[in-house]
């Protein structure tokens, strides 16, 4: 019996080993094959991302530096646009708007000044600040007449457009006829 039993004894052994080269084979085969290109996979993937992460740091620190000269550049606009002029010197605001829409290739048809904006109630009068509105006709293109309104708002003298009314003309499609209203502000 010895002999029969030796002789399954290495049957056995030689099928467990044959199992488990098998059980390997299929592992390294199919399954550690799949992870590994799982793995390559993710490789580009996450050196994009650290680019990526490389890139967003340094534009914050650029943003991070420009706010902190930004607010320099605001107390110099807001001194340049706080002018308010005495009530004599209305002549000269609207000679010096008519210079602003000349340089701006803008026609003036009318201006007026008055105390009440188109149709409204007249505002009250804030100590000695007296509202002025300042009621123009023009006829332009949309640049010219958005270059116009920000040579106005960034003018020394503190002018704000109230209200604007666009109106297309026939005969020249490009320019339009538009009605505006500047707020601006006299001492007495």
């Amino acid at each position: 019996m010895s002999i029969s039993s030796a002789r399954e004894e290495k049957q056995k052994k030689i099928l467990i080993i044959i199992v488990c080269v098998v059980i390997l084979y299929v592992d390294f085969s199919y399954i550690l094959k799949a992870q590994t290109q799982g793995l390559n996979g993710i490789t580009p993937k996450i050196t994009r991302l650290k680019n990526d992460l490389n890139n967003l740091n340094r534009d914050l620190n650029n943003m991070r530096a420009l706010k902190s000269k930004q607010p320099l550049g605001e107390e110099k606009a807001a001194v340049k646009s706080a002018t308010i002029i005495p009530e004599s010197q209305i002549i000269d605001l609207l000679q010096n708007i008519s210079e602003l829409a000349n340089k701006s290739d803008v026609k003036i048809s009318q201006i007026r000044p008055s105390r009440e904006a188109g149709g409204q109630k007249p505002l009250e009068t804030i100590d000695k600040y007296i509202p002025l509105f300042i009621n123009l006709e023009v006829i332009c293109d949309y640049h010219s007449f958005g270059k116009f309104v920000n040579a106005l708002e960034n003018a020394r003298i503190f002018m704000a457009v109230q209200e604007f009314k666009i109106q297309a003309q026939s005969p020249d499609y490009m320019r339009q006829k538009i009605t505006l209203v500047l707020r601006t502000y006299v001492t007495k």
